[in-house]
């Protein structure tokens, strides 16, 4: 809370501070400094953060004095010290950034283009800026010069035509954009090199919606802002690969609780790349997980020899079977009761109690614990396929309705089993 406070009252100052260091999270972005991220405050003026990508902390903010002396529309980063702004009336200008260190100051706004009328802008710091028009559609041009004039934005592309109504939209790699819907859903584009075609992603389906910007340096590295001006952080073990079950949530660790009153935000785009994968693990539990969704208890003896007799819940025989075929060694796969799941992460120093200001921090990977982890009877244990940004859990539970049932929930009323209890915490598989 303190370097929130102390980001807060920098940006409002246009002060340099450096924030408390917090535990380092295990991020896949190589990043060569800082995240630099760009803004519009609603006067006008702009506004330089640097961001350390391993702590999610504020190391450094200044404001510039004067403003843009228009309304700026859509921005993107080009690099360090270059921005593209568009104007209501649709001209495209460049700004060129004198310094970010002791104070923000750039030189007046340079007209480069007219008729760019684009609600969006991203640019994936490997020569394409991508802009989404009013009726849906997503364009690709071709920037060939760091500080671009007015004819060296050009080769206009129309990538799609449709469905991108967007509501944000960042470049997170080369040719690669990541952006959500005003319902909820995290997307990914990959763009091909002819750009003629393009894959899409659902990262997630819901919890998105809140965010009036997403911004991302590369890497894997995703930061949110919501109305009430909070930052949220984001790290993706493989953001090339299509799926949102191996993005870490920082949902108990913000860059800031409040203080960002910019309406545009935009992220240097070649300030990170990612490297290796470190946390697989994880989300090859999520992805067994979800691809045994309706399976009944006809063909539940596939997650236990035991489940084939009838006479046992098999909810816990489900959640050890996704781990041990994830590759967790140690799994208590002769544990039949759910509840005795969690016993065996007290024992083993695995479970996290939602009593605290952590709310035990679930992770994707995790079981649920429905009941105190007492080894009783009466409770239920789900895995954690996706945890959304406003604080809902996506599940996946055998014998729930005698299947393997995914579905949505509240951790702090979410109630199963047979003596119908909340939970208690979670238990991480060891290793993750």
């Amino acid at each position: 809370m303190r370097a929130a406070l102390l980001a807060f009252f920098v940006l409002l100052s246009g002060l340099t501070t450096t924030a408390l260091t917090a535990a380092p999270a295990s991020a896949a972005a190589a990043c060569a400094g800082g995240v630099s991220v760009y803004g519009v405050l609603p006067d006008g003026r702009l506004t330089y953060t640097a961001i350390d990508p391993d702590t999610g902390n504020i190391t450094h903010v200044v404001v510039s004095s004067k403003s843009l002396g228009f309304t700026p529309k859509a921005l993107a980063t080009l690099n360090f010290n270059t921005l593209l702004v568009t104007s209501p009336a649709g001209v495209l200008y460049r700004v060129d950034i004198l310094t970010n260190s002791g104070s923000l100051t750039f030189n007046d706004p340079i007209d480069v283009q007219h008729g760019w009328t684009h609600n969006l802008l991203a640019y994936d710091g490997h020569g394409h800026l991508y802009g989404t028009t009013s009726g849906g559609s997503l364009l690709q041009y071709l920037v060939s010069r760091d500080k671009p004039g007015t004819a060296q934005i050009g080769q206009r592309r129309e990538i799609g035509s449709g469905g991108f109504a967007l509501k944000t939209l960042s470049a997170s790699g080369d040719d690669r954009l990541i952006a959500t819907a005003s319902d909820g859903q995290l997307i990914s584009y990959t763009v091909s090199q002819t750009g003629t075609t393009y894959t899409r992603a659902q990262l997630d389906d819901a919890g998105w919606q809140s965010f009036e910007n997403l911004v991302s340096p590369g890497g894997g590295l995703y930061y949110g802002k919501n109305p009430d001006g909070a930052m949220y952080w984001y790290e993706d073990d493989d953001p090339a690969d299509g799926s949102g079950t191996d993005i870490a949530y920082h949902l108990n660790d913000p860059v800031a609780s409040r203080g960002w009153t910019q309406y545009l935000l935009s992220a240097d785009p070649a300030g990170c790349t990612s490297s290796t994968p470190v946390k697989p693990l994880r989300s090859k539990i999520a992805t067994l997980a979800t691809g045994e969704v309706g399976t009944t208890e006809a063909s539940c003896d596939k997650y236990n020899d035991a489940c084939d007799r009838g006479a046992l819940d098999w909810c816990a025989m489900f959640a050890t079977w996704t781990w041990s075929t994830a590759g967790v060694s140690g799994v208590p796969r002769g544990t039949f009761i759910a509840r005795a799941l969690g016993e065996w992460g007290v024992d083993h120093g695995l479970f996290k109690s939602r009593t605290g200001s952590s709310h035990g921090s679930p992770k994707i990977g995790d079981w649920v614990i429905y009941g105190p982890p007492d080894g009783t009877t009466g409770g239920h244990v789900d895995v954690i396929t996706a945890v959304h940004p406003d604080g809902t859990l996506t599940v996946v539970g055998g014998n729930v309705s005698n299947k393997v049932t995914r579905r949505v929930i509240d951790p702090d009323t979410a109630r199963s089993g047979a003596d119908n209890v909340l939970i208690s915490g979670y238990v991480s598989p060891p290793g993750a």
